[in-house]
């Protein structure tokens, strides 16, 4: 965890790490395939489109109820057929392969699971850092500072008392050859461990001025987020 009296650099923060989801790459892909090839439907399809997404949100309803973590997610999708011939194929969605139905529904129940374990993680992080007595510190962190910006990177750092947090991130340019650090302002509700996005503080391609604009706004007063 970083405190006030240590500046961790504007990339990286030692020591932090986003743990993984333990979901298997390709099955992730299956999942988002079977968005993309569904949602499009709404300009080409808007009937089929509205069934669709109907049919999607029962078997989330379900997937809610039978799915508390990723572990029984991951169940289901190895049992996918089972549950699109009992869910789907008789929903009347005709047009629509019923496993893509479901793949979809797994989908969102993932972005869901994942949420929620980030949320956890950052008030776990949160309760460590207020035992250690240290003002502010890194919550979450996303990639790795030595791999950007060829593998997108983010950090979260917050106000231990308050939840007011800088989220500093970096990514390729338009180029795809320099790096871009990006702060953004953010709050971490104290009791949920849900994050809202504020407004952007600032861009920059040389990462000792994105230090120094981190550190200053840490310092700053905090601002209202506007609202979404």
């Amino acid at each position: 965890m970083a405190d006030s009296s240590s500046e961790p650099p504007c990339g990286g923060a030692p020591g932090a790490h986003a743990a993984g989801t333990g979901v298997p790459s390709a099955v992730l892909r299956s999942w988002d395939e079977a968005e993309a090839r569904i949602f499009p439907l709404v300009m080409a399809q808007p009937e089929l489109y509205q069934q669709s997404v109907t049919t999607i949100q029962r078997l989330l309803g379900r997937l809610r109820e039978s799915c508390p973590d990723l572990a029984a997610l991951l169940a289901v999708h190895e049992h996918g057929a089972e549950l699109a011939a009992e869910d789907v194929a008789g929903a009347g969605v005709a047009g629509i392969r019923p496993d893509l139905v479901v793949a979809a529904a797994c989908a969102m129940r993932y972005r869901e699971l994942v949420a929620s374990l980030a949320a956890d993680g950052r008030l776990a992080a949160l309760g460590s850092a207020r035992d250690q007595g240290v003002s502010w510190a890194v919550v979450e962190e996303i990639g790795s500072r030595d791999r950007a910006p060829y593998v997108p990177y983010q950090r979260i750092e917050a106000e231990v008392a308050t939840g007011r947090a800088v989220i500093v991130s970096i990514g390729p340019d338009e180029t795809l050859s320099r790096a871009v650090h990006r702060l953004d302002e953010g709050e971490i509700d104290l009791v949920t461990g849900g994050l809202r996005i504020g407004r952007l503080v600032g861009s920059y391609l040389d990462p000792d001025t994105c230090a120094a604009a981190l550190q200053q706004a840490r310092s700053a007063p905090p601002a209202p987020l506007s609202q979404a």
